[in-house]
């Protein structure tokens, strides 16, 4: 038989059904002390009324069994007392159990020895232990049901047999008393566990409400104090009450100041009508700005009040929770310009400027105001950035938006785009085109006029620089912010095209030059892959000898349409579109598997000791330019010294140290070097020193007048006479008459290239050149 089920229990769970199976135990252990004495007691006068009859023997035992029974209960009684952890509840019931169901079968045999006696007294006395037994058993053992029932059962079943199959009619009577006794009995019983249990239960479900009404407590003073909101309570007078730390923290004040403050006197009137609110049974809500009474502390807050009720629904005050919003009010103001004020200048950025034009767009459409736009970046910004640094750059960028902003008027708008562009918008220049395009030129002159005054940026020497200028009226209402930008950038670009440090009116005719420009550029990113390049060969010619040593990979392109391209056509466009590096590696590829044919199998015969490839000031800027060359020269086959890197002077002012790190890298592999167009700059002689070249070439401008300007003469020997100082090779360009080339060989030039040997050709030309020994070039020398 299982004791451990609570089904009459749901709305208890497992632990405090637990705490009632336990109580029900321990009091029925607490009430099984108070029968120890009476039993002891009842067993002795039992005993002595049959000891001297002829039961002696059995009475004897059943005395002993008593004695047993009532030692083991005292016993298992003080264990219980002393000890009640040494058990589970389960253990210490199982105890009782077996201990009171041995007891009940003692004293129910006390039944057979009712009619072992012929005295009626004793008989009556026996009959009445037991149904006294009976009686207090259905009461101290009420709190376990169960064990109430079958100890009553092992008790009364021997009486009832006896009675029962004792023969006669008034001893079968008396059978069906004791079982209508034990019904009773078993009904006391059941009733007075009822009324334990409800206890117990009621016992339990206060204390666990009390719990929880005091977890609740606990929890709603934690939520109260610790809310990272500020909370706040007042009563229907609006005087504070109780405040939170929240609250305090936010106000910058102590609790002293807080509690009783009058929120009536407020001086920041915005919240009242939130306030007012929630003592008049509504709920209130207020987000803005708040200046605080005491600190004056100029805060972004959310306020939301509620009624609060007593117990009978009567207002007595009101709640507000404040939440301090002044950081994500800032963030997002901070987001807000972030995203259209340029970061750098902080002017308006292309999000901005593209929503004001189009405000000006929607006035010109309304009332005919016309509206420019200027486009401009300033002329050699990347060379300025690249070789004094980006702090210099960012500098003058800032500098040149403060300089544009105060020559335009406060409705005009100045932005940056990035980089170094920058684009005005000019508002409300009258209705009259002319007007309007001689006050956008006027406006333009003054731009001029500023950036050529010097900047003063950093600890630098001043620095002085130009713009072009680009500038698109409006004359269609169907035209947008985006056709303005564009017409403006394409009048900017034609600016640059002129020269710079000028100032062009889009035309018409200046986006057809752009989408030629376009055209080109998409053009040219599939000229590799369709086979569209080619290599183009001029000698090099050795004075003394009249031979051809080397020669000169020149790049050009056959467009399917345009037909052949030009470099000067098209370098521009590469370098500008990022082009020139890929294309500048594949010319390098190229000429270098070229040479290396040659020298292995169609003019075994010839000089040839050398290809020079011209390299862009992109391709050289590129950090890992060295490791591509040397790579490359490692998978052609090429022998290195054959290599010979043609640089200009304007990729080798920029850095120099840098550029001289490259240049020895380059030398260290094996790797020659020639200086291209020299004597066109102005920093040549000063770096040549300092820069490891193998060999020095002679702009073709000064080769073309050595006959006629003396200057140019004169010039072209001292670079020969530098040149031997300095152990160098020199290669005059752009020789066409014998005199040009007699001159050379008068004054020690060693190498020349030129059309009176011959023009740059392609590949199976210039072969039978080179295995004709130059016949052609011979009969001219």
């Amino acid at each position: 038989m299982v004791f451990t089920r609570y089904d009459y229990l749901p709305e208890l769970d497992s632990s405090e059904r637990e705490r009632v199976r336990s109580e029900q135990v321990n009091i029925a252990y607490k009430q099984a002390f108070a029968s120890i004495y009476p039993l002891l007691f009842a067993s002795v006068a039992v005993y002595f009324m049959y000891y001297q009859t002829f039961l002696f023997t059995s009475i004897t035992l059943w005395f002993l069994s008593v004695l047993v029974t009532l030692v083991w209960r005292l016993w298992l009684l003080r264990e219980y007392q002393n000890k009640p952890q040494k058990y589970n509840t389960a253990v210490w019931e199982r105890n009782f159990k077996y201990m009171m169901f041995s007891s009940a079968i003692v004293w129910g045999t006390t039944a057979f020895f009712i009619y072992q006696t012929p005295d009626t007294l004793h008989q009556f006395f026996l009959i009445f232990l037991i149904a006294g037994i009976a009686a207090i058993a259905s009461g101290t053992l009420a709190s376990l049901f169960l064990v109430a029932v079958v100890f009553l059962l092992l008790l009364l079943i021997p009486l009832f047999a006896i009675m029962f199959l004792h023969g006669g009619l008034e001893y079968q009577m008396m059978g069906i008393l004791v079982a209508i006794f034990f019904i009773l009995l078993v009904s006391a019983a059941k009733r007075i566990n009822m009324n334990i249990m409800n206890a117990l239960i009621s016992k339990i479900l206060h204390q666990k409400a009390t719990v929880a009404l005091k977890l609740s407590e606990e929890r709603f003073e934690t939520i109260f104090k610790e809310a990272p909101a500020g909370i706040f309570y007042y009563n229907t007078e609006l005087i504070v009450v109780e405040t939170n730390n929240e609250m305090l923290q936010i106000l910058k004040i102590s609790r002293e100041k807080m509690l009783g403050l009058d929120l009536k006197k407020l001086p920041d009137v915005c919240l009242f009508s939130a306030l007012h609110s929630a003592v008049e049974g509504s709920k209130g809500f207020y987000e803005g700005p708040y200046t605080t009474m005491i600190n004056n502390l100029s805060l972004h807050i959310n306020l939301r009040t509620s009624p609060i009720y007593d117990t009978n629904r009567e207002i007595i005050g009101g709640v507000g929770i404040v939440s301090d919003i002044t950081d994500r009010i800032v963030a997002e103001e901070k987001m807000k310009h972030q995203a259209y004020f340029d970061a750098l200048t902080d002017i308006p950025n292309r999000v901005l400027l593209k929503d004001r034009i189009a405000q000006s767009l929607a006035h010109y459409r309304r009332h005919g105001a016309i509206i420019a736009v200027m486009f401009l970046d300033l002329d050699h910004f990347k060379s300025i950035n690249d070789s004094l640094g980006h702090h210099i750059g960012d500098a003058l960028l800032v500098e040149t938006a403060l300089r544009l902003v105060s020559i335009c008027r406060e409705g005009d708008t100045v932005a940056r785009l990035g980089g170094d562009e920058f684009v005005i918008l000019l508002n409300e220049l009258g209705n009259d085109p002319h007007i309007a395009a001689k006050h956008a030129e006027m406006v333009a002159e003054k731009i001029h006029e500023i950036l050529s005054a010097s900047f003063n940026v950093g600890e630098m020497e001043e620095i002085v620089t130009s713009s072009s200028i680009g500038i698109a009226l409006v004359n269609s209402p169907e035209q947008n912010s985006d056709d303005l930008l564009k017409f403006a950038d394409t009048a900017m670009y034609q600016a640059k095209k002129e020269g710079r440090n000028t100032t062009r009116f889009y035309q018409e005719q200046m986006d057809q030059w752009i989408k030629k420009r376009l055209f080109m550029e998409n053009a040219l990113r599939n000229a590799i892959k369709n086979s569209e390049l080619e290599l183009y060969y001029q000698p090099v010619i050795e004075i003394e000898t009249k031979k051809i040593i080397g020669a000169e990979a020149l790049l050009r392109w056959n467009h399917p349409e345009m037909g052949l391209v030009m470099p000067d056509d098209m370098i521009s466009i590469a370098e500008e579109s990022g082009l020139i590096v890929p294309i500048g590696e594949w010319v390098l590829r190229e000429a270098c598997t070229q040479f290396v044919k040659w020298r292995a199998n169609h003019v075994t015969k010839s000089h040839i000791q050398r290809i020079a490839v011209n390299v862009s000031a992109v391709q050289f800027k590129q950090s890992d330019f060295v490791e591509k060359i040397i790579r490359t020269v490692a998978e052609t086959g090429i022998v290195p010294s054959m290599l010979e890197l043609e640089l200009t002077e304007s990729m080798i002012i920029d850095k120099v140290d840098i550029v001289i790190d490259k240049m020895n890298r380059l030398r260290r592999a094996g790797i020659s070097l020639s200086m291209d167009d020299f004597g066109t700059g102005y920093s040549s002689l000063a770096y040549l020193k300092k820069l490891p070249f193998t060999t020095l070439k002679i702009d073709r401008s000064f080769v073309r007048d050595i006959m006629s300007d003396a200057d140019d003469a004169v010039l072209v020997q001292t670079i020969l006479s530098m040149a031997s100082i300095f152990e160098l090779d020199v290669i005059a360009e752009g020789v066409e008459t014998i005199e040009q080339f007699e001159f050379l060989e008068r004054h020690g030039c060693q190498y020349f290239q030129g059309y009176l040997c011959s023009r740059p050709v392609q590949v199976k030309t210039f072969e039978e050149l080179l295995n004709h020994d130059v016949q052609s070039c011979n009969t001219h020398l």
